[in-house]
């Protein structure tokens, strides 16, 4: 079979799967399992896979279709334009999260230069503080998690992306037995409430882990801990941004100003829903 053909054969498959948008993916899987990028599909239409690759190709397929996501069959995911490996301890990086970046970067402005102390709390796979530090050329950070499998994969990205040196991953709960201050404290908290099992898809329920995933009863435990465990560990005029989950905002900013913080901007996604929130303490008025 030409690549044409298996172009052909895997977007029927997954059309009769009803996956979403399958003649692009079916691009996109194809340029995965054979390792090149998406332009090689459209510009090599007689191509023919070797053996191996046709097994491979057939496997991922398999694996496709019970639901496990491109990027878990991949072991990658580009966030931020950049490659971070994943395991089954990490969550797999949405572009939504993106917005955490993108919201320390719109507080850092053009003080780009400087040497900011950063803090990721519940690090995963170490995507928000590798891109921060990939952006801010002068900063040190340091990546919290309570899992050890999430930690060394962090430490691998980190080595992945150049910035194993300015960086830092330790096993930790949260805020516990660490020293500030920080200027910038970064988290995607899990968020989704303890009975929004039902509303996940099942490549999220099925291979993310749960752990990073659900925020107890009403999915706003971690704010509440991490609006306790911050107070000692933001620097006076640093910045806290943090992803929430779609109509969270209120009562996030409740939990943080009831803390002490004030707070400074919230930033949509593309779909335009209220994804990133910041605050600082409550005596620092910005302009």
């Amino acid at each position: 079979m030409t690549l044409k053909e298996w172009h052909q054969l895997v977007e029927e498959v997954l059309t009769k799967g009803e996956f979403d948008n399958p003649r692009q993916e079916a691009k996109w899987f194809l340029a995965a399992a054979l390792e090149r990028d998406n332009s090689f599909i459209s510009l090599n239409p007689t191509y023919v896979p070797s053996p191996s690759e046709k097994i491979k190709m057939q496997q991922w397929l398999i694996r496709r279709l019970q639901g496990e996501p491109l990027s878990r069959i991949k072991g990658i995911r580009e966030f931020w334009s950049l490659p971070f490996h994943l395991n089954k301890h990490t969550l797999d990086p949405r572009p939504e999260t993106e917005g955490v970046v993108e919201g320390v970067l719109k507080w850092v402005g053009d003080r780009i230069s400087e040497s900011w102390r950063i803090l990721d709390l519940g690090t995963g796979s170490g995507c928000i503080l590798i891109s921060l530090l990939h952006e801010l050329k002068n900063a040190t950070g340091i990546g919290i998690d309570i899992n050890e499998g999430a930690v060394a994969m962090a430490k691998t990205n980190a080595t992945l992306n150049k910035v194993e040196e300015r960086a830092t991953f330790l096993q930790g709960n949260w805020g516990e037995n660490l020293e500030g201050p920080f200027d910038i404290i970064v988290s995607n908290p899990p968020y989704i409430p303890d009975k929004g099992k039902d509303t996940l898809k099942k490549g999220v329920l099925n291979y993310d882990p749960p752990q990073a995933l659900f925020g107890g009863e009403d999915g706003l435990e971690c704010y509440r801990i991490l609006s306790r465990d911050i107070r000692p560990l933001l620097a006076p005029k640093g910045i806290a941004v943090f992803e929430i989950g779609a109509g969270q905002r209120k009562e996030v900013e409740a939990i943080f100003q009831n803390a002490g913080f004030k707070s400074l901007f919230v930033l949509k996604d593309l779909a335009g829903i209220e994804r990133v929130v910041s605050v600082t303490n409550l005596n620092i008025i910005y302009a």
